[in-house]
């Protein structure tokens, strides 16, 4: 908010470009902080959507990549926890032709490719879990959001996506579709 309130000029200013980015994305309705709100905002202002992230606590960021899933019109669950053993889903969008299943990774560094590759067989695991728990749910993508760009997009068919890739990748995923396993 801070950072949106100095590249505005004011507080009542950043308030406003917060109004016009939640009108204009339909999410009016939706529980909307101002922080995450604020980042959508800097981002419609041309800010690098890395830096607004790097301003954002871990749970921000998870609220910030839910509202990116709202903007392209997902349905969102969020804090998603399952049982034997105990597991959780950070995100969990929901559209019409299929559902992800996203971790959200707040790290100002890049992670190894084995440590990708752990972090989506597990993603994997608890998107099938999810799957089978929940009801008329359809085919479910393990997807990775990552704040740093670690070079790498699919790893062990489930997706890696660098926040400032996350709506590029959303509004074509189907073009993925060879590069992902969806559970």
């Amino acid at each position: 908010m801070k950072l949106l309130a100095k590249k505005s000029g004011s507080a009542v200013q950043a308030q406003e470009e917060i109004a016009a980015v939640t009108s204009a994305l339909g999410l009016s309705g939706a529980r909307c902080e101002d922080e995450q709100m604020a980042g959508l905002a800097l981002c419609a202002r041309g800010e690098r959507i890395e830096v607004v992230s790097s301003h954002l606590s871990w749970r921000d960021f998870e609220r910030f990549c839910s509202n990116i899933l709202r903007a392209r019109r997902y349905r969102v669950m969020e804090n998603i926890y399952l049982k034997k053993p105990r597991a959780q889903i950070d995100v969990l969008g929901i559209s019409d032709r299929l559902s992800l299943a996203i971790d959200c990774k707040h790290w100002a560094r890049q992670p190894g490719h084995s440590a990708l590759g752990r972090l989506v067989d597990a993603q994997k695991d608890r998107a099938k879990r999810l799957r089978d728990s929940l009801d008329r749910v359809g085919p479910i993508v393990p997807l990775i959001v990552v704040m740093v760009d670690p070079g790498i997009r699919f790893v062990a068919g489930g997706a890696v996506v660098p926040i400032f890739a996350l709506a590029d990748f959303l509004d074509n995923i189907e073009a993925y579709a060879g590069y992902v396993e969806p559970v």
